[in-house]
């Protein structure tokens, strides 16, 4: 009879697991960066899939694809099966591209994917020399006032610290323009060596110079102030508003199953509660930031709307 017994127990199981209802995962998990190797975005996901593969019966590995402003690793994702074997950790370009449409076209659009978890946020931020007079977003405002406009450095047209330049000119009616250097290696630089008198660059990027005395960070482009920088406000706390958080998170194709989707959300939750997880996020001068799914995919939509409406307003679109 026991024989008998654990013969049904084994058919059981073999028909279950046929049915697809075996333990998830039972292969390894392809977490796709839509960037090189090296940078924040792939430095982070390398974190999150260390620690998510601690608690997994399989690792969570990264694939780096690169390449056509992240929409190669997007539509990698928004093409795959809705197995939970291939995901994405998307900053938000990649996980809106029909916005950015007046510089290229994208194989898939914002609903083609399922927000599972915001994971953590990076902290964009306008920056002085320590020296320097300007103690204040607002000495800022006054000093393009003052002078007829202001060269800011930032990473270039249409980023974040770039388009809150223009809701602020518009707002305080003063002039601010773009000293485009192309990103925080150039920028810094050249706010070190006076050429600008400020400059917007990711806090990651000057974290050194602050903490030797040489740079001082007037406000951050965040949702909320940020551990590492606890009496710094934000420009939302000033009163200019974020056009779109400047996040990362874990996406899969928009069909991904409920339960996969809840499992891995969960997951994600857990992990950004451990402290070593949160320690690796403050050696990156990353502030974790999780929203479930139902959240994060309320907050893409709305830095979605955000982006159309600024985009458009800009005359973007008819170009």
């Amino acid at each position: 009879m026991k024989t008998i017994r654990s013969l049904l127990l084994v058919a059981l199981g073999c028909l279950f697991s046929s049915l697809g209802l075996a333990e998830y995962p039972e292969k390894p998990i392809t977490l796709i960066v839509p960037y090189p190797a090296g940078g924040v975005t792939d430095l982070t996901a390398r974190a999150l899939a260390d620690s998510l593969s601690k608690h997994l019966p399989q690792p969570v590995v990264v694939l780096n694809r690169p390449g056509a402003g992240a929409t190669i690793g997007g539509g990698v994702v928004a093409s795959s099966a809705p197995d939970g074997y291939t995901l994405g950790f998307f900053p938000l370009a990649a996980a809106v591209p029909e916005v950015f449409r007046f510089r290229y076209t994208a194989p898939y659009t914002t609903t083609d994917l399922k927000p599972i978890a915001s994971v953590a946020a990076t902290a964009m931020s306008f920056a002085v020399k320590a020296d320097s007079p300007l103690q204040s977003l607002k000495d800022v405002v006054e000093l393009a006032r003052k002078n007829n406009g202001l060269l800011i450095g930032t990473p270039g047209p249409q980023t974040l610290p770039s388009m809150i330049m223009v809701q602020l000119s518009k707002k305080e009616g003063v002039k601010l323009e773009d000293a485009a250097f192309g990103g925080d290696a150039k920028t810094l630089p050249a706010l070190l060596g006076g050429h600008v008198q400020v400059g917007a660059i990711d806090y990651s990027a000057i974290k050194s110079s602050v903490e030797a005395g040489k740079l001082r960070v007037l406000a951050v482009c965040t949702e909320s102030r940020v551990d590492f920088l606890p009496n710094v406000p934000t420009v939302q706390e000033l009163g200019y508003p974020l056009p779109y958080v400047s996040s990362l998170g874990v996406f899969g194709p928009k069909t991904l199953p409920a339960d996969l989707v809840k499992k891995l959300e969960d997951l994600v939750a857990k992990v950004t509660r451990e402290p070593e997880f949160i320690g690796k996020m403050k050696s990156l001068t990353i502030q974790t930031s999780f929203k479930d799914s139902a959240a994060y995919q309320q907050a893409v939509l709305r830095d979605r709307d955000n982006l159309e409406t600024f985009f458009r307003e800009q005359g973007l679109y008819n170009k």
